[in-house]
């Protein structure tokens, strides 16, 4: 009896050992879009809230987080549409690089361009050089005073 049993204990923890503990990425929120399979190896969503306010706008606020061991970098996309599907174009809509460090969440908050606003769409990925040069664009620097 007692060999049965530690064959049995042996048994589940080679099992759970084994278990892949791997973040996964949420696919569920239809309005969170992945453009790299890559971020699965360390960013995992936490939270997605968004309100329709009394003022017409739509308000966001999504938390992910790092699960890797060192400092990562990813880059981010709000997309809002109207209410015939289009994009609705502002100067405040960009893609945004952001470094979450090891172990540390990150959260994202953002508010529609307008009221006639009726959805969202947020885009990760992961930053290319392209990134890179847009955010040391000498414009972008002087317009955020450095």
């Amino acid at each position: 009896m007692r060999k049965i049993f530690y064959f049995l204990a042996s048994l589940a923890l080679f099992f759970t050992g084994c278990a892949d503990k791997s973040p996964q990425i949420n696919t569920s929120n239809p309005n969170i879009i992945f453009e790299s399979d890559s971020l699965g190896e360390w960013f995992v969503l936490q939270n997605v809230v968004s309100l329709k306010r009394t003022d017409g706008f739509i308000e966001i606020e999504i938390t992910g987080k790092n699960h890797s061991s060192s400092k990562q970098v990813l880059t981010y996309n709000i997309d809002w549409y109207d209410q015939n599907g289009f994009i609705i174009k502002s100067i405040l809509v960009k893609r945004k690089i952001a470094s979450v460090e090891s172990g540390k969440s990150i959260i994202i908050h953002a508010v529609s361009p307008s009221e006639n606003t009726a959805s969202y769409k947020v885009r990760f990925g992961i930053p290319t050089e392209d990134d890179e040069l847009r955010e040391q664009n000498v414009n972008l620097r002087e317009h955020k005073g450095e």
